[in-house]
């Protein structure tokens, strides 16, 4: 299905659908984590909530892409791909992610801005949150926010577009699940009604984003994604822990 036989309206009615099932795979592992008890395993409450929702939102969004897969054949990416091009992206970006964190946490050192954290960096809550970030984290949401919306886009709208946006050849489906990923970041309730957003952490997940969607379909595989969003936030959220026990140490 080609982009230049659908009207515009389509390509809004797609990605208004997307940002639906994606908040709603999210609420609904919301919903079913909510309804567990973690007090024997976390007591602090940091890494088996998560867990569970980020496990049930990526079985939803699998549900959807299997359905899609039997009745159209679209390829989604859950394939080796361009296994070369896949490692290149996979070491330059996680040398990337290292060298930037390892700045930014000694700035933030030499200037007294060291994360601290409302919980003890035992062997518990350490493991437990670097296994999410590595097992979860990378899988969950690169399968939600960047396999299915952009295999979805791509089917119905069309890829002609591709190689149009900036100099950087980014396409329009990898613009587009970049910012949906974003907005999935913005955290809201109805009842009471709020809206709470981090303008920061929404631009860094846009940048992301679009990192991960070109490594994404120029290695035609949803691997090294996930493989790179894992491990970004294993590097940042380990050397968080390490400068933390270093300050606590000295």
């Amino acid at each position: 299905m080609n982009s230049k036989n659908n009207p515009r309206g389509l390509s809004i009615l797609v990605i208004a659908s997307l940002l639906i099932f994606q908040q709603f795979a999210s609420k609904v592992g919301n919903l079913i984590a909510n309804s567990l008890d973690y007090g024997v395993v976390d007591e602090h409450g940091i890494f088996a909530y998560i867990s569970v929702h980020h496990l049930v939102q990526m079985l939803i969004a699998l549900l959807v892409i299997i359905i899609y897969n039997r009745i159209y054949e679209i390829d989604f990416g859950f394939s080796a791909g361009d296994r070369r091009l896949g490692m290149k992206y996979l070491l330059v970006f996680s040398a990337a992610v290292f060298g930037f964190t390892v700045v930014t946490c000694v700035i933030r050192y030499f200037g007294n801005q060291t994360v601290q954290y409302g919980y003890p960096l035992n062997a518990k809550n350490v493991l437990g949150t670097l296994g999410f970030q590595l097992l979860l984290s990378g899988p969950s949401e690169e399968i939600l926010f960047r396999a299915l919306p952009i295999g979805i886009l791509t089917f119905y709208v069309g890829s002609d577009t591709k190689k149009r946006f900036t100099r950087l050849n980014l396409s329009y489906e990898v613009i587009i699940a970049a910012v949906l990923s974003s907005i999935a970041h913005i955290r809201w309730t109805i009842n009471p009604f709020s809206i709470d957003m981090n303008y920061l952490q929404l631009i860094f997940c846009f940048v992301l984003g679009i990192v991960y969607g070109k490594a994404y379909q120029e290695c035609n595989s949803v691997v090294y994604p996930m493989v790179m969003h894992s491990i970004s936030n294993v590097i940042i959220v380990g050397l968080g822990y390490v400068f933390a026990i270093i300050e606590v140490s000295i």
